[in-house]
């Protein structure tokens, strides 16, 4: 089902206030809000410089945070529509955003090798952190909120204790380049996606040891999601397609492309929305999946 289409690609998806709510954003520098279940855009339209390449919404303080191909972060208020702050925070964008619920900070992935970290009670950045000098595409965070692991554009995958940030390991993960990244939800297991269209699992109990690499796509991985409702992870890619696979064996469940409705160029963001996915494309679409 397609929820909505922008003018320009679409690189960003966030949830709303509401389970029902998902906010998009994309290339033509605005930012839209759809309701699933009646699968229309809802009265509200933020506009920015340059174009979306991640958002975040803080349901407690209702603030969206969009961060941009320019490298500003804007923090904007969604009842009122009006900007609370801005920083700029990375002349080469903003490609992933995640928060630290239980420390309420906001880590903030930048194309310049830098990451970030905002306290969401002060609105202000207490770290920045060089990583590389390669992109920051994807930040994933444990469950247990004791790591965080990072996918470097260069290459490796940083992982980092997520009370100070100082690095734990340097997996040299993909060689053309680590584009996504994901904590196993039950295993000591951290998952990774590049460039090389692979999927490869490490076991963090045996020094970050490879377990698994598997042939997922045929081209970049430029997403990896874990469903708990489906006990599966799902996988995005240039290659226009997404794919279910075992939480447990990794054995493929099932694939959408565009023969099957699915979208018609690279697939760049995917969002758990409960029942449903939501994935977000090139091909200017918005899309609706059962998961």
């Amino acid at each position: 089902m397609i929820l909505g289409s922008h003018n320009s690609p679409v690189y960003a998806l966030c949830r709303g206030n509401l389970e029902s709510q998902v906010f998009s954003g994309g290339g033509d520098g605005l930012v839209a809000l759809w309701d699933i279940e009646r699968s229309e855009q809802l009265p509200f339209v933020v506009r920015t410089e340059a174009p979306v390449f991640s958002l975040f919404f803080e349901v407690e303080s209702n603030v969206l945070f969009i961060g941009c191909s320019n490298g500003k972060l804007h923090a904007i208020n969604v009842a009122t529509k009006s900007e609370v702050k801005a920083w700029e925070l990375d002349v080469n964008g903003i490609f992933d955003m995640k928060p630290d619920t239980s420390r309420k900070r906001l880590l903030v992935a930048g194309g310049a090798g830098i990451l970030s970290v905002i306290d969401l009670l002060e609105l202000k950045v207490i770290r920045s952190i060089p990583l590389s000098g390669g992109k920051l595409r994807r930040i994933a965070i444990r469950p247990e909120n004791d790591l965080i692991a990072v996918a470097d554009n260069s290459g490796p995958v940083h992982v980092l204790d997520a009370e100070n940030y100082q690095t734990v390991e340097t997996i040299h993960a993909h060689e053309q380049g680590s584009m996504a990244v994901s904590w196993h939800p039950s295993k000591n297991v951290l998952i990774s996606g590049g460039k090389d269209a692979l999927l490869r699992c490490w076991n963090m109990t045996d020094g970050y040891k490879q377990v698994l690499h598997l042939a997922a796509h045929q081209s970049a991985i430029y997403d990896l999601l874990y469903h708990p409702g489906k006990n599966c992870f799902i996988t995005c890619s240039r290659d226009k397609s997404i794919k279910w696979w075992d939480a447990d064996t990794f054995d493929p469940l099932r694939k959408l492309d565009y023969q099957q409705g699915g979208h018609k160029h690279s697939v760049n963001k995917l969002l758990d929305a409960g029942e449903f996915v939501i994935s977000a494309s090139d091909d200017r679409q918005v899309l609706v999946t059962r998961a």
